[in-house]
Order: C-alpha cells, then sequence, then structure tokens
C-alpha cells in the first residue's frame, strides 16, 4: 500500500509513497484533530457523486481516482483522493476548504475511522 496513516492524540498523519505519491501529486497530509469533523468508512461509488473537476491527480473511471478534485456543489472546496478498486474507503471531513475531503484506499480503514472519530470533539 502506498498511503500510510498515523493517528495521534491532535493530529492526523498521512504519508504518501512510491507510485502514490506521484499520482496523488502529495507526499504528506497534517490535519489537526480541531479541524476534522467527521471519519468514517462508506462506498467510493457513493462518494464519487461529490467529485468535480479534476485539480491535479489522476483519474480513470472504475480504476482509479488520485490526487486533488474539486467538489460538486461546493465552489472553492477541494477534496484529495487516493484510491483506486476497493468499494469501501476511508473519509475524513475537515472544516478547511482544502482538503475539506479526504479519501484513502487503506486496508485498515475501520480500525482508522474509529481511532479518529474517538478524538473528534462533537
Amino acid at each position: 500500500m502506498g498511503v500510510s496513516v498515523v493517528v495521534h492524540e491532535d493530529e492526523v498523519v498521512v504519508e504518501f509513497g512510491g507510485l502514490d505519491r506521484i499520482l496523488a501529486l502529495k507526499g504528506r497530509l497534517v490535519l489537526p484533530i480541531a479541524d476534522i469533523t467527521d471519519a468514517r468508512v462508506a462506498r467510493q461509488a457513493d462518494l464519487r457523486a461529490d467529485l468535480g473537476w479534476r485539480i491535479g491527480g489522476g483519474y480513470l473511471p472504475g480504476a482509479f481516482a488520485t490526487g486533488h478534485f474539486g467538489t460538486r456543489g461546493r465552489p472553492g472546496s477541494r477534496q484529495l483522493w487516493d484510491c483506486y478498486r476497493d468499494d469501501d474507503v476511508l473519509v475524513v471531513e475537515t472544516r478547511l476548504e482544502s482538503p475539506w475531503r479526504v479519501v484513502l484506499q487503506h486496508p485498515d480503514r475501520d480500525r482508522l475511522a474509529w481511532l479518529i472519530a474517538e478524538r473528534i470533539e462533537r
């Protein structure tokens, strides 16, 4: 897997490696827990309906979505995707405009969603 996610008490660190680093046009992303509003596992097909124009990265329908995308119905907001063919993905939503949503394919997505959600103040 080309992406690693480490959940700390006050931040979530996402490291992109190998081909993912190139396709996603991102090496590292640090999200303060204070800026995260939701973390869950969702169906990739359901999330694709919100994908707007690709701003940078790669996209091949049915194969992969990596990089930065706009969001339909949310002008100015950006999403960061690093997903391939898995049906279920980790989704982290934030208060930020860029990225307001991070969508990642990760084998440990259920545990990561729980770890992040446990740290969010609601």
